[in-house]
């Protein structure tokens, strides 16, 4: 499918840095994430941002060329792919020498970039990120779950979030960009390969950005990690060697098993009125939640937050159980990063990112 370049308002000049913001009808949020870019206390020449647009049918065009003369835009349209692709198409036509990926629902620090390419900059390291900041009238979903993360989550990690991920132009093309068979969980997979070729990956919570439609309620919290969890076990089997994703996808199968005794032992107790098999497993099914809840408390000295994240936990086991439940479709180019990896390690060049 060939892409709709709809705009390009750049000077034909090298840049240090390409901010690539995949985009679907995000008329309301848009206008924010870019105004932050164009408040970075950054050279503005020294910038671009492509915006990867997934065929909006909304304004988000129209608020986008309003920054035209603020920005050093371009704008490329490419409708009905994931959201892998759109950020490598962005990446295929960047200038820069170095890619920041950023969510469009997202605003950055000031300091975002200056920060990035500091940190950036440490011994072997392949990638630099952070998890995001909410907004500060979240209610008690966002407080309990994502409040303190950014903070935690710092340091050397397996992966952090592609709605705010800086890597440089060699490293990216290197692995071949984003799997883009995946519609979920590419991220990971990404960090997971970067880890192979013996690089770090460190997030750095000064430059975590406010992500302005976090989840406000548990049925949004729930269906965004049913969503977040949809290619989580393929990713986990691909990559299992190095066990990216297997925490999550574990919880989940330790859920599923869970679920099931709980439902024999609630067929015992209506046929047989035996309740042991039923209140071991529910035992079991709330273990895990209280005490990593329990640890979150401890760490964060937030006990306000306990029943809160107990309950949360359960909803994302479940949320993770259902992803397990699920039958997918393969798609025909389902082993594109096994390949990818393959073609690294034999010396091979990888595929083309777009």
């Amino acid at each position: 499918m060939e892409f709709n370049r709809l705009t390009d308002l750049r000077e034909p000049a090298v840049r240090q840095v390409s901010v690539i913001v995949p985009a679907l009808n995000e008329e309301k949020v848009i206008g924010q994430c870019l105004d932050s870019l164009h408040r970075l206390n950054f050279p503005p020449n020294d910038f671009e941002v492509i915006l990867a647009d997934n065929g909006s049918t909304d304004h988000t065009i129209d608020v986008a060329r309003s920054f035209s003369d603020k920005l050093n835009l371009t704008i490329l349209q490419k409708p009905g792919i994931h959201v892998s692709a759109l950020r490598n198409l962005g990446a295929s036509q960047a200038q820069g020498r170095f890619f920041a990926f950023l969510d469009s629902d997202c605003i950055v620090p000031p300091n975002w970039l200056s920060r990035a390419m500091a940190s950036l900059s440490q011994k072997e390291v392949g990638v630099v990120g952070a998890h995001f900041r909410i907004p500060d009238d979240s209610g008690w979903v966002s407080r309990a779950w994502y409040g303190d993360l950014f903070r935690e989550k710092q340091g050397d990690l397996a992966w952090v979030p592609a709605s705010n991920t800086v890597v440089s132009r060699d490293t990216f093309q290197r692995l071949g960009g984003f799997d883009e068979s995946i519609e979920t969980n590419e991220d990971c997979e990404f960090c997971s390969r970067v880890r192979a070729v013996g690089l770090r990956v460190i997030g750095d919570p000064v430059i975590a950005v406010v992500h302005l439609e976090s989840p406000q309620s548990l049925l949004g919290f729930y269906r965004k990690n049913c969503w977040h969890a949809t290619d989580g076990l393929r990713v986990l089997i691909r990559e299992f060697p190095n066990m990216a994703n297997a925490k999550p996808v574990l919880f989940g199968l330790y859920t599923v098993i869970c679920l099931a005794g709980a439902g024999t032992g609630a067929a015992l107790a209506a046929w047989q009125k035996r309740f042991d098999v039923l209140a071991a497993f529910l035992v079991a099914l709330l273990l895990p939640s209280f005490l990593l809840s329990l640890r979150s408390v401890i760490r964060r000295k937030r006990w306000g937050h306990l029943f809160p994240l107990i309950l949360l936990h359960l909803v994302y086991g479940i949320a993770r159980a259902r992803s397990l439940l699920e039958y997918r479709t393969w798609k025909r180019n389902q082993f594109t990063a096994q390949c990818n990896i393959r073609s690294i390690s034999s010396g091979s060049p990888p595929r083309d990112s777009a």
